[in-house]
């Protein structure tokens, strides 16, 4: 009986080890961008600094070739996109990038590994935005996908002051339960695997009793 509890125990702990990964469904580059303003309504002109160009993995810098930007409602954690491998678009507000939006003005390819564009606003209703974008770095659609972690473009509401930790995984963008869940879960099946280990035999005392 203790033997089935304590394999059940530690079938439980390594589920929230790998769940703790797997939710962080990750695929692309993540750097922080600039928005000046940060604040901003539909027609309006923003610009984005210190953009650039990444591996998946997030190293780099390559060649600055962006080729199109969304803005995504919700936020996106950082993290690095080296734990979870594979391309493709993890958010469920992302959609195809064949359908995503010219920068109004980008940096010559090739001229720099990293520099400033601007977009224009698109018709949105108000909320935070994170920005999306796609590098083209001739792995078609799919590919050289990046997000921003810095500031959102706020329309209609006030600005994003904050930016995302890289170990937070706890936003309801990302999917991924928050870490004190997984912790707390873990703490009790530790304890759990403790309680019903076999008792230690009970020391005789020196009486002999």
């Amino acid at each position: 009986m203790r033997s089935t509890v304590r394999a059940t125990v530690m079938g439980i702990m390594a589920a929230l080890l790998i769940a703790s990964t797997a939710l962080a469904d990750t695929c692309c580059a993540n750097l922080s961008v600039g928005l000046d303003p940060r604040s901003a309504k539909s027609g309006d002109t923003v610009r984005l600094t210190g953009m650039a160009c990444r591996n998946a993995d997030n190293t780099g810098p390559l060649p600055l070739n962006l080729a199109a930007f969304w803005l995504a409602p919700g936020r996106r954690p950082a993290t690095d996109p080296a734990d979870v491998p594979g391309l493709g678009l993890p958010a469920p507000d992302l959609p195809p990038v064949d359908e995503w939006l010219a920068f109004t003005s980008a940096p010559t390819f090739g001229s720099t590994n990293s520099g400033d564009a601007t977009i224009t606003v698109p018709g949105l209703p108000n909320g935070l935005y994170q920005l999306w974008w796609r590098c083209d770095n001739g792995g078609g659609p799919g590919s050289g996908i990046h997000y921003s972690t810095g500031p959102r473009l706020a329309i209609g509401v006030p600005p994003d002051t904050a930016t995302v930790p890289a170990s937070s995984f706890g936003s309801s963008d990302s999917g991924a339960d928050p870490p004190w869940l997984v912790i707390a879960l873990a703490a009790v099946a530790f304890i759990l695997m403790f309680r019903w280990s076999p008792a230690k035999p009970r020391e005789r005392d020196s009486k002999g009793d």
